[in-house]
């Protein structure tokens, strides 16, 4: 018996609703529907013809009544591989923002519309995973280049910061420390629950280590590598973490008296991560945490630091959070790739720390929405800042 399409396995109403949404396209044989590594949200309903994924592995044939570009318009991440027509098809392409506005009147189908589209991610994932014959070590790799090539390490508003383009940059800086601190001074309770996840001890005492570090312990390697680029060791040592982005904020007088009192975007932020590392498998919590926190920090923070030298009245022992974590968390990277990687020797360990480092890198991404918003009405938020709440 023949497996039914997914348009057909949807309800009358919605699927009449999602055939009269976006617009036609036509391809001749052989031209590129999705681009891997491409930022666009757009599902594709093939109605004629077929199309395939290209994977690792083998073709993924996509054909008439199939939808193909779940990935993104789920997650709103970068295209996960390039799609090609085969023979020509025709094909519907509905954009998220579009879709969802479409649906915003009957509510159960596009929650139908949601659960069917994550029900056919997962099974995608799992049968990728069972193909997959990669070596678990270079499925960490890929899916840590994959990490990097995320929209939440490549966001308008880092770039934005980057560059200085924003209209008050210093406002922007001082509203980052002003919110990101309720994340991020929460990230000894993320490894701990990590740790208390983790089942293999030598892993738990490996993550410890990096515990350790965040309190602000050091190895003398370690010091000597960070004096090299002038940072001090008085600076550092023996001060945990959360103190030094404190530091941070009374440079840019952010208050540090209401650094409790966090604004529900941050809230939300912070329990959903944390419901990551509590709930799911602990492939899921490490493929968060591991794969979708710390192997992007080198990366996600240097532009924080290119912002703060070019505002240029903050003082390097004021900033020293941002190179700190640049210039030493590579060993804390290859721990947690490390323990990743014997979290995906069998097909739904794999699928799980594809998840987990999914779901983390679609909060960040949201977080930065959220920021770069408020970043291009300063005058607006200057106003508002410290007085929504929860």
């Amino acid at each position: 018996m023949s497996t039914p399409s997914f348009v057909s396995s949807l309800s009358d109403g919605l699927r009449q609703r999602l055939l009269a949404m976006g617009s036609l396209q036509t391809l001749a044989d052989g031209e590129q529907l999705i681009r891997q590594g491409d930022v666009s949200t757009h599902l594709y309903v093939v109605e004629t013809g077929a199309v395939f994924a290209v994977t690792p592995h083998a073709p993924v044939p996509i054909t008439s009544g199939d939808v193909v570009g779940e990935m993104a318009f789920l997650d709103n991440r970068p295209r996960t591989a390039t799609v090609l027509c085969r023979g020509g098809a025709t094909v519907r392409a509905i954009e998220r923002e579009g879709c969802f506005r479409a649906l915003s009147d009957q509510p159960l189908l596009l929650n139908e519309l949601i659960t069917a589209l994550t029900t056919l991610q997962r099974h995608r994932l799992d049968t990728d995973a069972e193909t997959d014959q990669r070596s678990s070590i270079e499925l960490v790799e890929d899916l840590t280049v994959a990490a990097l090539q995320h929209r939440a390490v490549n966001h308008p508003y880092l770039q934005a910061l980057a560059q200085g383009s924003l209209p008050d940059p210093q406002f922007a800086l001082a509203d980052f420390a002003r919110h990101y601190y309720g994340y991020s001074a929460h990230f000894p309770r993320y490894l701990t629950a990590l740790i208390s996840r983790l089942e293999d001890p030598a892993h738990r005492r490996a993550l410890l280590s990096n515990l350790t570090e965040e309190s602000g312990v050091y190895d003398q390697e370690e010091l000597d590598e960070l004096a090299e680029i002038g940072i001090d060791a008085e600076w550092i040592v023996g001060i945990p973490h959360p103190e030094l982005f404190q530091r941070f904020r009374s440079a840019l007088h952010v208050d540090n008296t209401a650094a409790g009192d966090d604004h529900i975007e941050v809230l939300c932020w912070r329990e959903m991560f944390l419901a990551i590392l509590t709930n799911g498998s602990p492939a899921e919590a490490i493929g968060a945490l591991g794969l979708g926190t710390e192997t992007i920090v080198q990366t996600l923070y240097q532009p924080f630091v290119a912002a703060i030298d070019r505002l240029g009245s903050i003082q390097p022992r004021d900033a020293v959070f941002f190179p700190l974590h640049t210039a030493v968390d590579d060993h804390h990277q290859a721990t947690l790739k490390e323990v990743a990687a014997a979290y995906a020797l069998d097909p739904q360990g794999r699928a799980d720390l594809a998840k987990g480092m999914v779901k983390a890198l679609s909060l960040r991404d949201a977080f930065w929405n959220w920021l770069h918003q408020r970043a291009l009405d300063p005058d607006r938020n200057r106003a508002l800042a410290g007085t929504t709440r929860a």
